[in-house]
């Protein structure tokens, strides 16, 4: 199954620094294979698995924690929920972020910022 992962920088530079106590940030996994991504049904469906990663992701994310910070947008809680969002649309293939955004428009919901379609 085809998954898509966040990984933060976090890990990077605690290699560089040597420490093996920090708690690093958590991941999000979204899955998209199983999905036929030309149907409204299927791309409703991507756009909850990206909400609920998003809201796993967010609870366990510390933005207070400046060991475990990883993105400026991310130093809110109020506006991690549309950070990170961004943060693992801008990590999917094209296909899958413009089925994404097909969705998100599709539902009404609020609109994503532009993602770059070069990735």
């Amino acid at each position: 199954m085809k998954l898509l992962v966040l990984f933060s920088a976090a890990l990077l530079s605690a290699c560089a620094y040597g420490t093996s106590a920090m708690a690093f940030p958590p991941s999000m996994t979204v899955a998209y294979r199983d999905l036929r991504l030309d149907t409204a049904v299927d791309r409703a469906m991507l756009v909850r698995r990206v909400d609920r990663a998003v809201g796993t992701f967010c609870k366990a994310y510390d933005p207070m924690d400046p060991d475990t910070r990883f993105d400026a947008r991310l130093a809110s809680g109020r506006h991690c929920p549309g950070a990170a969002a961004i943060l693992l649309a801008q990590r999917m293939p094209a296909n899958v972020r413009r089925a994404y955004r097909a969705g998100r428009r599709e539902q009404g919901g609020s609109r994503m910022p532009a993602i770059s379609e070069s990735k």
